[in-house]
Formats: structure tokens, C-alpha cells, sequence
């Protein structure tokens, strides 16, 4: 039976495997967002990608799904947020930092950052994505260890061990993450899902209290256990990473308060 959404400040809706795979919108997806829009209900699509908010709304359009700047808020934007307001050094009025991610991180920081090109330059920040970007070569890891053997702070866009995509699944974020901080001995921060600077950040930027949200994702760990953990209540879709079968090796108390087959069963 439908869903009714009118109670909660906000309603947060996870991306990748939520609302889209790949360059497909899942069932109910862009009916969902509609209904919001048409109800005047608070909302926003969150995700852990390593994009910026400007090319995840363009990517929304492709699928027709209008939905406005503001309301994306992307692991890689925390990643930037965190890096300006965090990483000077110094006395420097602008962060120095090395990408190792991606070219919505270049984006997003260029202008307000100082860019690092080489291991022997001085650097606050190394910005960490999924090996598979732009940015993430194998010889730029090496400078990037350099620079984290040398002071530079670890900022992980997300703590993903992995992701989906139409190969199967594909090293994460967090994983190279941990793997430089590890080689470099150094401990890490991460931006995006289930970090609570994430969703403090964009409650604020709503307007709303984290206990009257609503998120709906289709990943246990960044989506169901970051949000209950902020006392947000949840939706777990089964359209992404995680099969029903997998609800039976968590805890009671890490559970989502609903399971759907798809977004059409909130319609």
C-alpha cells in the first residue's frame, strides 16, 4: 500500500541502486521524485559517488528526472567541503591539495585550492577516490603515498569497499583508501554515507532534524546503519547491493523499519 511521506522534514533518497543503475532509471524512480515535487515535500538524492552535484543533475535529466542542484549532495562534495573547511596548513589561505579522484573533485575545488602536481611539492590533502577514475592512475598513487608518507592529510571521498557496475563490481573508494593510509601509516577520514559529518551536513544545508528523515537506500551498510545511527527511519529497497537473504546475518536493531521489492511499492 502506498507510503505516506507528509509526516517526515525530509526525505532522503539514495542514487546508485535506488534511483538509477548505471544510465537507467529503476521502477518508480522518477514517479517517486514526481510525487514529492507535486506534494511540496522536502527531499534530496544523496550519494556516494565520487561526481560532482552539477554532473549528477545532468545525469538525472538524461533519465528524465528534473530534479534541482541543491537538493544532490554527493560524497565528492562532503569530500570538498571537508578539504576547504579543514586542510589549511600553515598559515596558507587556500589547501594544498593532490586529486586522486576524479574530475568532479577538480571542479568543485578549482579556485579555492592550490593544486599539487608532484611528490616533491608540499601538500595538506590527498583527495581519494575509486581507482578506476581519472585521477587515480598507478603512478599518480605513488606520488600520492609520497605526499601521505609526508604529512598530507587521507581524505577519502567514501568508505565503499565496492560498487556495482555493468562488469560487476569494482574496487571502492574506501578500499584504496585504506589500502594508501595503510601503506603510508596514517588514519584516514572519509566524506560521504554512513560518516555523521554527511548527514549533518546536508540536514543542515535542509533545514531539518536528522530524527525527522526518512531515507530510502538499498545499501545496509552507507544507507540503513548511517542513517538509524543519526535516528533516521528507513527503506530498504532491494534493487541494489543487498538481497533479502543478507537481512538475516545483521542484528534486529540494525534493520530497516521497511523492505521493498522496488520504489513502485511506495507509489
Amino acid at each position: 500500500m502506498p507510503i505516506d511521506l507528509s509526516p517526515y522534514q525530509a526525505v532522503l533518497l539514495d542514487l546508485d541502486g535506488t534511483i538509477y543503475y548505471e544510465e537507467t532509471a529503476l521502477p518508480g524512480a522518477a514517479e517517486l521524485i514526481r510525487r514529492l515535487q507535486a506534494q511540496g515535500i522536502n527531499y534530496a538524492c544523496v550519494s556516494n559517488s565520487t561526481s560532482s552535484p552539477m554532473r549528477v543533475t545532468m545525469r538525472l535529466a538524461e533519465m528524465g528526472m528534473d530534479v534541482d542542484l541543491d537538493r544532490v549532495y554527493t560524497a565528492a562534495a562532503a569530500a570538498a567541503d571537508y578539504v576547504i573547511q579543514h586542510c589549511k596548513r600553515d598559515g596558507n589561505k587556500r589547501p594544498r591539495v593532490f586529486n586522486l579522484a576524479t574530475d568532479g573533485v577538480q571542479d568543485m575545488l578549482d579556485g579555492m585550492v592550490d593544486w599539487v602536481d608532484g611528490e616533491t611539492e608540499q601538500c595538506d590533502a590527498v583527495v581519494i577516490g575509486a581507482p578506476v577514475n581519472s585521477h587515480a592512475t598507478l603512478p599518480r598513487q605513488r606520488v600520492a603515498l609520497h605526499l601521505l608518507k609526508k604529512g598530507a592529510a587521507a581524505v577519502g571521498i567514501c568508505s565503499d569497499r565496492i560498487y556495482p557496475t555493468a562488469a560487476g563490481l569494482e574496487i571502492g573508494s574506501g578500499a584504496l583508501t585504506w589500502q594508501l593510509a595503510y601503506a603510508a601509516a596514517v588514519e584516514p577520514v572519509f566524506c560521504g554515507k554512513p560518516q555523521e559529518n554527511f548527514f549533518v551536513e546536508l540536514c543542515k544545508r535542509l533545514g531539518v532534524q536528522p530524527d525527522w528523515c526518512l531515507l530510502i537506500g538499498d545499501n545496509l551498510e552507507s544507507d540503513v546503519l548511517g542513517a538509524k545511527a543519526m535516528g533516521m527511519r528507513t527503506i530498504l529497497t532491494l534493487t541494489g547491493v543487498t538481497r533479502r537473504g543478507d537481512l538475516a546475518k545483521i542484528p534486529a536493531e540494525a534493520r530497516p523499519d521497511l523492505v521493498i521489492e522496488d520504489l513502485t511499492e511506495l507509489l
